[in-house]
């Protein structure tokens, strides 16, 4: 068995701090490192159970859940594990365990006792209080050091991580910031979006490319709330649905209700094919068949198979600014499970000139959702033909 791990993150294998806190830009391989070095534990190590955390269960799946599997694909160990894929538990032939749980469901987590070690992906998706009930949850006397791993993607520099351990670093603390360009594993096509996104933004690249702390500027929606539930009660709803398959596929539920718009994340995945989404849909929303939906127009070969399955669909008009526009007419909240919109909107900006303008039309990248969200307010850019003539302005 080979196990091929970065350089840069050697200390990080080694580390034996309470908090382990690896962050910096996008495609870094922090989660493959974290991933790694849980797995190395599990299986040198005993006793352990490890406790894998984000904020909602619903995207653990598809993401380190299916990292995990990947992972011991990879290095032959698939006789070494027993996977229980509707628990989402993986238990070694040692008797360790890796129990995968959301923070939208407390009680579960409550109830999960001698837990040896935490990773916590995507972080700044949880509350500071979030944090401090999983840290006192990693008590009591073990045979081995206790750990726990945070991974994440630095936006706001008045985020309460920053404050936390980066402005008044607490002791026993091991930070690691690494980019792409720590990543060897990285392919040139990922290597040349990176430098796509630094020529169309330079500060969302600074951010969300280099892992720098700051604010980004020119954010196309800066204004939203997040909320628990969909309204009951509304006027229109809709489904926005962007194809993909090497980029998530995104379908998006939006109901308005007066200026209010409330956005609800109902499917988030790559390599789907569509007859395979369609078919879920249909097993799992067959409601929706009901509701009017408008998807990406330049694939009218997949809009008829929803046809053919008896959805309302429609070809969405595609104008991205003035999507975008008929967005900004209403305020907009999104529910509290559709962590992958607003991961997307809040670094969902516009592309800048060289002297640092905007230009009417937003970085192409992270934007799945972002695109899906605005398909669905196809009807509304007809009968809200002023929002065409909204202004930008930088926040």
């Amino acid at each position: 068995m080979e196990l091929k791990v970065a350089k840069a993150y050697s200390d990080f294998l080694s580390s034996r701090h309470r908090y382990a806190i690896l962050y910096g830009g996008a495609g870094s391989g922090k989660s493959w490192a974290a991933a790694q070095k849980m797995l190395i534990r599990l299986l040198v190590e005993h006793p352990h159970k490890f406790l894998v955390i984000r904020k909602v269960a619903r995207t653990l799946r598809e993401s380190v859940f299916a990292l995990f599997l990947d992972l011991i694909e990879q290095l032959g160990l698939s006789e070494e594990f027993k996977v229980n894929r509707t628990n989402m538990t993986i238990e070694a032939f040692n008797g360790n365990k890796i129990v995968f749980f959301g923070l939208d469901d407390p009680e579960k987590i409550k109830s999960i006792a001698g837990i040896t070690g935490i990773w916590i992906e995507e972080a700044t998706e949880l509350t500071q209080e979030d944090f401090d009930q999983l840290d006192l949850r990693l008590r009591g006397e073990t045979r081995h050091y206790k750990q726990i791993v945070v991974t994440f993607n630095p936006v706001s520099s008045t985020h309460w991580i920053k404050k936390r351990f980066f402005d008044n670093r607490p002791p026993d603390t091991f930070i690691l910031k690494t980019t792409y360009l720590d990543n060897p594993f990285i392919d040139d096509e990922y290597r040349a979006v990176m430098e796509r996104i630094k020529r169309d933004n330079y500060d969302y690249y600074r951010i969300y490319a280099l892992g720098e702390w700051g604010t980004l500027k020119g954010v196309i929606y800066p204004d939203y709330k997040v909320v628990d539930e969909m309204p009951k009660y509304f006027e229109d709803e809709f489904l926005g649905i962007d194809f993909g398959y090497n980029h998530a596929y995104a379908i998006v539920h939006v109901r308005i209700d007066g200026k209010n718009l409330y956005a609800d994340e109902i499917f988030y995945k790559r390599e789907w094919e569509n007859p395979r989404v369609v078919e879920w849909m249909e097993k799992n929303y067959p409601h929706f068949k009901r509701v009017a939906a408008y998807a990406d127009s330049a694939r009218p070969d997949l809009i008829s198979e929803y046809r053919h399955r008896g959805f309302n669909i429609h070809q969405a008009n595609k104008s991205v600014f003035e999507g975008i526009n008929a967005v900004k007419s209403f305020d907009i909240h999104i529910t509290r499970r559709s962590q992958n919109i607003i991961r997307e909107i809040d670094t969902y900006v516009w592309k800048m000139d060289r002297d640092g303008n905007p230009l009417d039309e937003p970085v192409k990248h992270n934007d799945d959702a972002m695109d899906a969200l605005r398909y669905a307010l196809t009807p509304y850019i007809k009968k809200h033909p002023k929002a065409r003539s909204m202004r930008i302005s930088l926040i």
